[in-house]
């Protein structure tokens, strides 16, 4: 076990984190009106948060705020990124009584307006958004411009101007940090807008980011000799609960059967809130998982055993990824197929295999995957930021829901730079039409990247952008 780079300069920071929230809140109007709205306890508030681990972190350091100011709470994690009009109606019809909706890690997006007409709804996220919804209370501070940092890292700094932040809501935020690739002990690589953060609450969890030779995990994409305990703890958040990929175990086990599996891992977490001493000391994975509580425990530790199954009979699947397009430095593979469990994590490692064996400075794989005849997938992973996985999923999502307007409820997509999804959940839109619209998106930047070596037009350029050619849009800018 060695000392993370991380650790060895975590007070160089120039900034404090009390000054970094002061400038966010004074340049995010939405801070304040969160804050008072979370100040003015009505009785019921909805919580829905993304439930991948940075969406299950950010959600429980919500509600912990807000049930500390006095509201009673209900917090969903339903399936998918966005959150649709047919699972915002079911909460509601359920608890009728709700006097405020609180969205956390879920996209600042458009459709969330016709929310906002019914009750208040505030938005707490980082993801950029083409066009934020009108008639909701928001927070992004990446809006426009993205910025490595996380939904948790933006709920901690709620809490904390709340005055209801303490030592658990730092580690829960830490997780949540690692799920969302802002922070790499192994790498030396922490995101320029949290040091504040890293400089002034970390170092209480300075545990987690001890090295180790130990199993490499899904974290652990561009080297994989050495791993932390924050990695390891945050890829089993990740397995248990599905990821935001909802790869769940319901039916290998009849235990299991009716595990709700992100609700699961959030009510243990939640439970653990007073452990925050065992967690300052332990350093292994065995030691966190003997931490969790009865009854979810037993449930959690069966999905871990079924997620390292599938991990190891998954990866060779990917053997027949193949590289399609060279944009800039950037290389393009392709992975077409039916249903591979744990397919986008899988992929990040994949990347990295195929990444060194070709020597390439930067690459992207785009994996479209045949999940059942109901739902197709298409994850994107890439190793640098000239080719923008958001976009491109993005853009494939608005795409689909042009063509197929009835089915636009059940088509999402969106992400970051580095990582990110487009989901098509109905038979009416066949696998093979949205394989068809990656080719045709694919073709396009082709084209618009064979351009760029003459002189550029101004609708060229906007395109660019549009599609997540990044390293067009900004040297032609």
């Amino acid at each position: 076990m060695s000392e993370s780079v991380l650790v060895a300069n975590a007070a160089k920071c120039s900034e404090s984190h009390k000054a970094q929230w002061e400038s966010l809140r004074s340049q995010n109007p939405g801070i304040d009106k969160i804050l008072a709205a979370a100040g003015k306890p009505q009785g019921l508030a909805l919580v829905f948060s993304h439930d991948d681990p940075d969406g299950i972190t950010s959600g429980l350091i919500f509600k912990r705020l807000l049930e500390k100011k006095g509201w009673r709470t209900v917090w969903k994690m339903p399936a998918g990124f966005v959150l649709t009009t047919a699972q915002f109606d079911a909460a509601l019809k359920a608890h009728p009584d709700a006097k405020a909706v609180f969205v956390l890690d879920k996209g600042t997006l458009a459709p969330y307006a016709d929310f906002g007409k019914r009750m208040p709804v505030y938005l707490v996220d980082h993801h950029p958004s083409p066009k934020a919804p009108t008639d909701c209370v928001l927070f992004n501070p990446c809006l426009e411009k993205y910025a490595s940092c996380s939904g948790s890292f933006l709920a901690h700094g709620l809490a904390t101007l709340a005055g209801t932040r303490d030592d658990y809501d730092d580690f829960l935020a830490l997780i949540g940090l690692k799920g969302d690739w802002a922070i790499e002990p192994t790498k030396g690589i922490l995101s320029d807008m949290v040091k504040p953060f890293f400089a002034e609450y970390a170092m209480k969890f300075r545990n987690l980011l001890q090295l180790v030779t130990e199993r490499p995990t899904m974290f652990d994409a561009e080297q994989r000799e050495l791993t932390c305990p924050l990695s390891r703890f945050a890829e089993f958040v990740h397995a248990v609960g599905g990821g935001g990929f909802q790869y769940f175990y319901n039916d290998r086990d009849a235990s299991l059967r009716d595990v709700d599996h992100p609700a699961c891992i959030g009510a243990a977490l939640e439970k653990m809130a007073g452990k925050v001493a065992e967690l300052k000391k332990i350093t292994t994975l065995d030691d966190f998982i003997k931490l969790l509580p009865e009854p979810e425990a037993g449930s959690l530790k069966k999905i871990w055993k079924f997620f390292l199954e599938d991990w190891e009979k998954a990866f060779r699947l990917l053997d027949s990824s193949t590289k399609i397009l060279g944009l800039a430095d950037t290389s393009l593979y392709v992975f077409v197929g039916g249903k591979v469990p744990l397919l986008p994590m899988i992929g990040s490692i994949k990347l990295f295999e195929l990444k060194q064996a070709a020597k390439d400075k930067f690459a992207q794989i785009i994996m479209v995957s045949s999940v059942s005849a109901d739902y197709t997938h298409v994850s994107v992973r890439g190793t640098g930021d000239q080719v923008h996985s958001g976009k491109f999923c993005g853009q494939l999502a608005g795409a689909l829901q042009t063509k197929f307007p009835k089915q636009k409820d059940v088509i999402s997509g969106g992400g970051h730079p580095r990582a990110a999804e487009c989901t098509v959940r109905t038979g009416e839109v066949p696998f093979i039409k949205v394989l068809h619209e990656v080719v045709l998106q694919l073709n396009e930047m082709s084209e618009l990247d064979n351009r760029s070596r003459a002189a550029a037009e101004g609708s060229h350029q906007a395109r660019a952008k549009e599609l997540g050619l990044d390293y067009l849009s900004l040297a032609k800018a």
